[in-house]
């Protein structure tokens, strides 16, 4: 057994998140300026499509952290801790924020019921298709927590059992969806098969393990394939028709696959740095950047920027969101992830049950195996 870093999954990250954050740039431009027929104004795939990577990389980093440690005594309650540490608190913080925004600017206030299911990471109780909490994405955040108790769970048992457990779960919720009403909302958030993203993430991390690797040229060519099946997918309106797991959900397992089994860096350049320190930054910029496009938007109403540059309008408001969330993550998720550490985690180490870099720390420890299981 070898200790790893992957490095090619905090770069992931980084464009996972910096894709969510071109398109929700490009919407408020849109939104400011009329959408125009201009070239700001054309998608060319599901911005989202940043989202579908985030899911397959939950599987992988999950099962590939805690892949030898199914039906160990404490290490379910150990992994549910650590996640908790991991996502609450920020997530927490910028939901708080929302509603203090919204007391500021005057906006109605939402039901009491609302607020708190937000908090607890549960969707609806009256919802749209992705029934979105106060911080609207976070309703991706409602989908990793429950991915987070039903592998808890799954950990209970011995592997191979454990392993059904998690896989036969999600299954489940997609069945029990499937006939439902429309308007049984909070049901057909939880089997909408999405979730098979975390299950295909598994079973990249498992290929991994078991030491396949793909062609540094095959593995760009897989990527670029599963960009370009993404553009294809959206620009034929295929969303409507065949569902997400294939217009977003395939071509992200291509992505994510390729990048680990074929173009882990080989060394640490320049650029490699930055988008490792970026992916370090991901969740805080997936979290934050909504409100530094909202400060574009305010700026722009003084200066008018979006009218007479939209180009210059989407830059300040992109490179404002990267800046914003460098300062948050240096600046408050990490010493609030060492503080909360050193107090709650039973062991004062992120290297079992987390999944997320130890502050300060760029990539992912693993254990990679050579061997089937």
């Amino acid at each position: 057994m070898r200790s790893q870093r992957v490095d090619s999954l905090q770069v992931l990250r980084f464009v996972a998140a910096f894709l969510v954050l071109c398109g929700h740039a490009q919407q408020a431009l849109v939104k400011l300026t009329g959408a125009p027929p201009r070239p700001w104004s054309v998608v060319p795939l599901d911005w989202g499509l940043g989202v579908d990577i985030f899911f397959v990389i939950s599987g992988f980093v999950m099962y590939y952290m805690m892949h030898d440690r199914f039906g160990v005594p404490g290490v379910a309650a150990d992994f549910l801790r650590r996640r908790v540490i991991r996502v609450v608190p920020l997530y927490y913080l910028f939901t708080t924020l929302t509603l203090v925004m919204g007391l500021v600017l005057h906006v109605p206030l939402p039901s009491t019921i609302r607020i708190v299911f937000s908090y607890l990471f549960l969707p609806g109780p009256t919802c749209d298709l992705y029934c979105t909490p106060l911080l609207t994405l976070g309703w991706t955040l409602n989908y990793e927590m429950m991915f987070y108790l039903v592998f808890a769970a799954g950990l209970l048992l011995p592997y191979r059992r454990g392993l059904m457990l998690i896989v036969g779960i999600l299954l489940l919720l997609i069945a029990i969806a499937a006939p439902t009403p429309p308007d049984w909302r909070m049901i057909r958030f939880w089997g909408l098969p999405i979730t098979l993203e975390f299950v295909a993430g598994m079973g990249v991390a498992h290929m991994f393990l078991r030491g396949m690797s793909i062609p540094r040229a095959l593995a760009w060519t897989i990527v670029g394939a599963g960009f370009a099946l993404a553009v294809l997918f959206y620009q034929i309106g295929a969303y409507d028709t065949i569902g997400r797991p294939f217009t977003g959900g395939l071509p992200a397992v291509m992505i994510v696959t390729a990048s680990v089994l074929g173009l882990e860096p080989q060394r640490r350049t320049r650029w490699i740095s930055w988008l490792i320190a970026g992916g370090n930054a991901s969740y805080a910029l997936y979290l934050s950047h909504p409100f530094a496009i909202h400060v574009g938007e305010i700026l722009d109403a003084r200066l008018g920027l979006s009218a007479r540059s939209p180009a210059l309008f989407l830059a300040m408001v992109i490179l404002g969101a990267l800046i914003g969330s460098a300062i948050v993550h240096v600046g408050i998720e990490k010493p609030m992830l060492r503080w909360l550490n050193r107090r709650w985690s039973r062991e004062g180490s992120t290297g079992r049950g987390d999944g997320q870099p130890a502050p300060g720390r760029s990539g992912i420890i693993v254990k990679a195996e050579t061997g089937a299981r």
